[in-house]
This record gives structure tokens, sequence and C-alpha cells, in this order.
């Protein structure tokens, strides 16, 4: 997803809506279409290759077939793909993508059968791990970006292969070695995205590099800390960027937090939907925002307490365009933690996570919704 810079500024915030408004899409349809499932643990994250959707986690089989932290789908069909077998003996916390390997991060210290540190590289197609890059983060890797021959991570570590790094830095896909260009936060990173030439950051953080910015950043890919400026007033757990705005996924408690915020292309805000829970995960497709969590309901009011409630099990969409966000239930997730991440992939909208149920139904910690 691309942000395009004729976005108009609005600044006024607008609380949930929940009536039908004309003019926008239908999201995809709320009933899951057949797929595979993690047969236990929970799936974090995901990245598209090719016809291939990858996965990882802390599950250890799919459809009962040996898969350990990592699988590779159809990305049209959300099958188990055979072929692909890599594991890791840790949690995988985030994937990308440079189109030929995939980069693993999270808590591990083999990735199949090799020494690697919490963050590795192996082929897409092969599964081989790439034994030119080795940057052994001192601690957990939460998200991964690809851009123009670097790896852009962001997490809980404070150095990378000995070099000091706090909690984002930038690597060589060639070597491992960190970019000493580009900056570092003074907080945990969760959420690292890139369009175009920005690397989108978010997380728990007060400042990039030299540069204040709380909560979320937008930093080029030459390390320059761009203009954009939100006050989310809590920590960005997710994010997505797209031409009718940026959307931000916050954790922590109301008024500021358990929210999801829209804000123009220089950070405005436009509005902010208030849940009672976490907001974990945020995707657009055709028009429509993609939210989710482990919240239960949605609230009429960013007031500590959430009153005038609508149910929202671990869901919700909204409207990308226009000042209002028209938010409304979508599928119903089980598990007090919910969903963990959201994607578009092979013409599905892909929900993961550690839910057990979807609508009421057995849909086990993969969901595949197609339009």
């Amino acid at each position: 997803m691309y942000l395009r810079s004729g976005l108009t500024a609005a600044t006024t915030a607008v609380l949930v809506v929940v009536s039908a408004t004309a003019g926008y899409a239908a999201p995809v349809d709320s009933t899951p279409e057949p797929s595979s499932h993690a047969d236990d643990g929970g799936v974090h994250t995901s990245v598209q290759v090719g016809s291939r959707l990858f996965v990882g986690g802390s599950f250890t089989s799919v459809d009962g077939t040996a898969r350990v932290r990592l699988a590779a789908l159809d990305a049209t069909t959300g099958r188990l793909d055979t072929s692909f077998r890599v594991d890791v003996d840790g949690d995988v916390k985030a994937l990308a993508t440079d189109g030929t390997n995939l980069y693993i991060g999270g808590k591990f210290a083999k990735v199949g059968g090799v020494s690697r540190k919490n963050l590795a590289a192996v082929n897409a197609s092969t599964g081989a791990v790439v034994s030119g890059y080795d940057p052994a983060p001192s601690g957990m890797v939460r998200d991964l970006a690809y851009s123009g021959g670097e790896v852009y991570a962001g997490g809980s570590f404070t150095s990378i292969g000995g070099t000091s790094a706090t909690y984002l830095a930038a690597t060589s896909t060639g070597t491992g070695a960190v970019d000493r260009g580009f900056p570092s936060a003074n907080g945990p990173v969760y959420a690292v995205k890139a369009a175009g030439s920005t690397i989108w950051v978010g997380g728990d953080f007060s400042a990039v590099g030299a540069t204040s910015r709380s909560k979320v950043a937008a930093v080029s890919t030459g390390g320059a800390v761009q203009a954009y400026r939100a006050t989310p007033g809590a920590p960005v757990y997710d994010l997505a960027v797209d031409s009718a705005g940026v959307f931000l996924a916050t954790a922590g408690g109301l008024p500021s937090g358990n929210s999801l915020y829209k804000t123009t292309s220089a950070g405005a805000k436009v509005w902010q939907v208030a849940t009672d829970g976490n907001l974990q995960a945020v995707t657009v497709l055709d028009g429509t925002v993609y939210a989710g969590g482990h919240f239960g309901n949605l609230c009429g009011s960013t007031t500590k307490g959430c009153s005038n409630t609508t149910s929202a099990k671990k869901s919700f969409v909204a409207d990308a365009g226009g000042s209002t966000p028209n938010a409304r239930k979508w599928a119903r997730f089980n598990s007090a933690l919910g969903v963990w991440d959201l994607v578009v992939a092979g013409g599905s909208v892909y929900a993961l996570g550690v839910f057990t149920q979807v609508n009421g139904k057995p849909v086990p910690r993969i969901a595949r919704f197609a339009g």
C-alpha cells in the first residue's frame, strides 16, 4: 500500500459511527472460506511471496502436518504448501521478503537447524538458509520490512552483531551489517512498514534518532525523519498506509489508546474508533479498513469505561475514505487475544491469531475471507 502526497488535511476527531454510509464498497464477506489451519499455538505474522503466503508464529503443525513455527500456504486457496518446510526453534514474530529470500524475525536460536539469533534469511523457494545474512540482534525482532537492498527491523533489541542499534535498525541483505545512517528509536518498536521510499515505524517510543516523535514516525530509506507527526498517545501495534490516509492501531487504555486512528499524510487526526481492548492489526482493501485485536466492543465515545457499546468480537471494518469511519462489526472471533495479523493475499483477506472459532464455528488460527 502506498501513500500519495495529494491527501487533504483534516483535523476533526470523529467517534465511531455504526449506521450505513452510501458510496463505499462493501467489505469482503465475513464467512470464512475453506483453508488450512494451525493446530496449536498462535499465528502472528505473514507475508506473500509470489503465489505463496508464508505464516509464522508459535504453532508446531498445520492440518496435522508438522510445521514448526513457519509454514507456506497457497495464497489463493489458503491450503498448506507441503513442498516447503523450514523449522524454527522459537517464536516467529515477523516476516518480510525481497521477492527471492524470506526474512524471519522473532525470538529464536536456530532456523532450519542452522544457528541464527532472532533474525535470519532463507530462500523462499528452497528453504535453504542464506549463509551471508546473520545480523544476530540482541533481543526479539517484532516486525520487519524490506526496501532497496536493506531489511528494516524493529523490536526490543539494543544491538545487532555487536553494533549499538536500539529498537530500530536497517541491515544490509548482503552482509547483515547495520546501516549506521539509519536512526534508532528510544523505545520498543512493534510495527515497521515500507511504502515506496518511506519506512513507517510504530511502537512505544518518544524519539527516532535525535528527532522527537511520539509512538509513530516516518523515516526515509536514507535515514531522514520525515515531517509526518501524529500524536496517538498510546503505543502503536500496527499501521497501514493507503492513498486515503495513514491508519494506526493502538493499545493501552481509553481515551487515547485501544483505538484505530486515521490521520492525514501530515499526521493530523481525521477520526478515531475506540474499543474496549487493544488494536493489534490493520489492513486496507478497496476502500475498506479491516481492524483486529482482542476487544469485544466498539465504544460510542473515547471516555474511560467504553460507553454506548456495540458488540464487535475481535474485529471491525470502517470506511477508509472521508471524514467519518462508519465503523461496524465484521467477523466474530473467540479467544481473549483474538486477531494478531490481517493481510490481503491471493484476492482474499486473511486473519491470523490465536482464535479457534469464527462466527461460532471451528476455524483455528487461520481464516480466509474472499469477496
